[in-house]
């Protein structure tokens, strides 16, 4: 398994950078399924199941946040991660190819949302529940 260290990126965060900002991509449990069905090698770095995929996250989000940077979260798309690929000439994914996705100089900064969210908003995971009741509990244990 990777170290949490290549899993989070660090963005540039304008002229005052304190404190510093990660990156967290997250995989819908659609997306989770589509990259799985891919490139099933990626199970170990994604999480075999999309529980196991959202609780990683939230688990690199809460490491995040404990060591003082503030954490940025991005949606990752299977069709954008094959053609972030393809740009690189890599037809079967490596254990660094994931981390490196997205490429920051062409990211969407609307798309990114802050972590974490409100006890009751709408959970950052897409599953439709209050973020108290969703992923909030499932970042309370030690990383994996």
């Amino acid at each position: 398994m990777a170290s949490d260290e290549t899993l989070i990126r660090f963005l540039p965060d304008g002229p005052q950078p304190q404190p510093p900002v990660a990156l967290a991509v997250f995989w819908s449990r659609s997306e989770h399924r589509a990259m799985i069905t891919r490139w099933p090698r990626l199970t170990a770095l994604l999480g075999a199941t999309w529980d196991a995929c959202r609780q990683r996250t939230e688990r690199y989000c809460v490491l995040v946040d404990n060591n003082g940077f503030r954490a940025r979260q991005l949606p990752g798309d299977a069709g954008e991660f094959e053609a972030f690929l393809a740009a690189r000439g890599v037809a079967e994914p490596s254990e660094e190819d994931l981390p490196a996705y997205p490429d920051l100089r062409t990211v969407d900064v609307s798309a990114m949302t802050s972590w974490p969210p409100e006890r009751n908003a709408v959970c950052w995971c897409s599953s439709g529940a209050k973020y108290k009741r969703c992923c909030r509990p499932r970042g309370s244990g030690a990383p994996e």
